[in-house]
């Protein structure tokens, strides 16, 4: 683990030791957080707000947003590790056997692997001064583990025990999960498709108070097309949002905080709904004028929670982003690189984002 944490402190050295010479307040564009998404297997499919973007447009105007991510999962309960060491078959896939095994074991019990890919495609409308509207449409795809190799060797050459990884074959898309009566079994890969569109409302206010940008948001998710394995929930789900924006000079701090109405999911029983919360922190650094790097932490609680058997996936998740964003014209880009930093047993491993916005007309 420290081996990790050195080598992301580095990147992030790395970043802040390319800046440029200090430029007037006004100068400096830090276009808000990094605007990527959770995708645990475990809560991909609910709402989870987007962290909101501080470009402002002209009355009227239409932005067009195209967001991507991919991350590689490897997560397994105590007891199918057991399982798994126990039945001394070198580097195999999950069997139909096997995975009848760990749904009847008698207690919670969870298996997955697999790298989950995600487009979001964004459209913005402004409607006035201090509203604008917003519609997401999610693309969710499913891989193989092209990353298997190397997270891998990068564990061999840091000293990181490979959390299980070695007692199973690389490249396979398999999720075996049993939990609280809520269970499924996948042991191919599974084509991907839409998810549930998004439709957002986001209030900012004109000036800034005590120093701070303020920026509050209604968002709900919509089943339009019923349940669909490994694409949607089969329920709406409803959430808001306050984020804070400070700048001064190079420098931008960022708060955000969520609140989600989450109906429930394949990981929860039929009956079960819960409020989420979700914060973030992030600083921006300005390297030149329409250049960011940032650092963002990102803490949620999990969607499964009283899972006595199985405790290490009720825990909250927490992860960790460094990035880069930047203004060409009417056009911004970010991209970021994201791990989780504790829980290793309920999120993803690694995974990168990649942002592209067109904005058509900016107010002056």
């Amino acid at each position: 683990m420290a081996g990790r944490r050195s080598c992301f402190a580095l990147l992030v050295i790395c970043l802040w030791g390319s800046a440029a010479p200090a430029a007037d307040q006004d100068e400096w564009n830090h276009p808000g957080l990094l605007r990527g998404r959770d995708l645990t297997p475990f809560g991909l499919f609910r709402l989870d707000m987007l962290p909101a973007h501080t470009v402002d447009a002209r009355q009227d105007s239409l932005a067009v947003e195209v967001l991507t991510a991919y991350q590689n999962t490897f997560v397994m309960s105590d007891n199918v590790r057991e399982y798994l060491e126990a039945r001394n078959a070198v580097r195999q896939p999950l069997s139909q056997t096997d995975a009848d095994e760990i749904l009847n074991m008698g207690r919670d019990a969870y298996y997955v692997d697999a790298e989950v890919g995600l487009i979001d495609v964004v459209f913005h409308k402004r409607l006035s001064t201090w509203w604008t509207s917003y519609l997401s449409l999610p693309y969710i795809g499913y891989g193989r583990g092209v990353l298997d190799h190397t997270i891998e060797s990068f564990h061999n050459a840091v000293g990181f025990s490979q959390q299980g990884r070695d007692l199973v074959a690389r490249d396979q898309f398999q999720m075996v999960y049993n939990v609280r009566g809520a269970h499924y079994s996948q042991l191919a890969q599974t084509p991907g498709g839409w998810g549930d569109p998004v439709l957002g409302l986001r209030y900012s206010l004109p000036e800034p108070r005590y120093g701070w940008d303020i920026v509050f948001e209604l968002a709900a998710k919509f089943a339009i097309d019923g349940e669909r394995f490994l694409l949607s929930t089969g329920r709406d789900d409803y959430g808001t949002q306050l984020t804070l924006q400070r700048t001064w000079g190079r420098h931008a701090a960022y708060i955000a905080g969520s609140a989600v109405y989450y109906a429930g999911g394949p990981e929860t029983p039929a009956d079960e709904h819960q409020i989420i919360p979700t914060a973030l922190f992030g600083y921006g650094f300005g390297i030149t004028r329409n250049t960011t790097a940032i650092l963002q932490a990102y803490a949620s609680r999990s969607t499964v929670q009283d899972a006595e058997d199985v405790e290490e996936l009720t825990e909250n998740k927490y992860q960790l982003s460094v990035g880069l964003q930047q203004r060409v014209g009417h056009v911004q880009w970010s991209l970021a690189v994201t791990e989780n930093i504790s829980n290793f047993s309920n999120t993803p491993d690694i995974g990168a984002q990649l942002g592209l916005a067109y904005f058509p007309v900016a107010r002056r």
